[in-house]
């Protein structure tokens, strides 16, 4: 499988025909047989991404590109758009939402200001501190 960015046909060449250039013949035959299927694939690939563009055309005209998915039986798709926020690798497991009064508030941007960290840095900082006391 590969998988690659065509803005244009010579992309979208280059991409399927290198997916074939994987398969290797073990006889005389598939040899043959090998060469009929590349010859027949260049004659083909001009409408293959023609039709190709035509099913994406929404997408092709937003962006330019398309991402395609090649198989190895040079079967190909448009690779699906991902949406949404990445994952972050070391995410936190506990969520806790708090309300704070004006004043609690203004306390917590200035802290965050005078340190130049983020509100939830700052409560993660805070709380570390009150780790030590404790203890």
């Amino acid at each position: 499988m590969r998988e690659g960015r065509c803005y244009e046909q010579h992309d979208f060449q280059v991409l399927i025909l290198s997916q074939f250039a994987q398969r290797r013949p073990s006889t005389e035959k598939e040899t043959w047989e090998l060469q009929k299927e590349y010859l027949r694939l260049i004659r083909e690939i001009p409408q293959m991404w023609e039709e190709f563009v035509r099913k994406n055309q929404n997408i092709y005209d937003r962006f330019g590109y398309l991402d395609v998915v090649v198989y190895d039986d040079l079967t190909y798709e448009r690779k699906k758009l991902k949406q949404g926020r990445p994952k972050e690798e070391n995410t936190l497991s506990h969520r806790v939402t708090v309300r704070l009064d004006d004043e609690s508030y203004q306390l917590l941007k200035q802290y965050c200001q005078t340190k130049n960290i983020t509100e939830s840095a700052a409560i993660r900082e805070l709380i570390q501190t009150l780790k030590w006391k404790i203890y």
